[in-house]
């Protein structure tokens, strides 16, 4: 693997470091010495980062395949972790740092559908990664480009991870949630039940969740009563699905997950009507995040 050198970014208290190497992902976000997303252990695994971008497309696909422009297209695994190929392709490979000033930086990476590559995406795309610091906290602008000739299926989002310090809690609405099924895949959207019910500010508490919430208010708000700091992330308006991974506490970290389209949705019967774009050559796909932060 390259070098896995990050690159630091700084503003009115923030730091904000990312390794392009390591998946273009975010390895550490701070408020003077509270860390806002779980900082990175150092590993070479991606999934031990602070946050990675999800694209071409997000979580799972069933099957490992899915049909486009008339054509069935199987994918191959990418991570030893996990029976099914998992949010996409950005996370995987090394990212080009291509401008960086005191609080702001570009990543780049572009996939070519060539060899074996295509098992990882039979379309070739480029992507571009904004990141920025500014009085209020981190944001974040991630662009999907479609490099081939053909019409190419496409979404994106992002992967946070946040420490579950000592009595966070969180808050967010949603019109339904998905029940999986063994594999993790979506099989009904039903009413979401109280337990998973966040529309009011609550304790974590153990949810046991890892699914994806249908008609997402675009805002969830994260609070660490104890060190007094409040975070909101809030995405566009077309990021109307999230994703909430808990697992157990002792882990000490949960993910709230932005994303454009809900999970395996590129096998949905109408894969447009769950949040899938379909980018002409040459089109792009934008997206944009802020992780808005107050300190009492």
């Amino acid at each position: 693997m390259a070098s896995l050198d990050e690159v630091h970014l700084a503003h009115a208290g923030f730091r904000l470091s990312v390794c392009p190497a390591l998946g273009g992902a975010i390895t550490r976000f701070a408020l003077d010495d509270f860390d806002l997303l779980r900082p990175w252990d150092g590993s070479e695994q991606v999934r031990r980062t602070s946050c990675f971008v999800l694209a071409p497309y997000s979580n799972r696909v069933g099957g490992g395949m899915f049909q486009a422009d008339g054509e069935s297209h199987r994918l191959r695994l990418n991570s030893a972790e996990h029976a099914l190929p998992i949010h996409g392709v950005g996370w995987k490979r090394s990212w080009t740092l291509a401008a960086q000033e005191a609080d702001r930086l570009v990543l780049t990476l572009l996939h070519r559908a060539e060899g074996d590559a295509r098992q990882d995406w039979p379309f070739s795309f480029e992507l571009e990664h904004e990141l920025g610091l500014d009085e209020q906290g981190a944001w974040l602008r991630l662009a999907l480009i479609n490099r081939s000739e053909r019409v190419m299926p496409a979404g994106l989002g992002w992967h946070p991870y946040f420490p579950r310090h000592a009595g966070v809690t969180l808050r967010f609405a949603a019109e339904q949630v998905w029940l999986s099924d063994d594999q993790q895949l979506p099989s009904e959207a039903v009413d979401i039940p109280p337990r998973w019910d966040f529309r009011q500010t609550r304790a974590l508490g153990e949810p046991e969740l890892d699914h994806c919430f249908a008609g997402w208010d675009v805002t969830a708000t994260l609070q660490w009563p104890t060190a007094g700091v409040r975070l909101e992330l809030e995405a566009d308006p077309s990021m109307a699905h999230l994703v909430v991974y808990t697992p157990p506490a002792a882990q000490g970290f949960f993910a709230v997950e932005p994303v454009s389209h809900r999970n395996n949705a590129l096998n949905a019967p109408d894969p447009a009507k769950h949040g899938v774009l379909y980018l002409q050559p040459g089109e792009r796909l934008e997206r944009r995040c802020r992780l808005r932060v107050t300190r009492r």
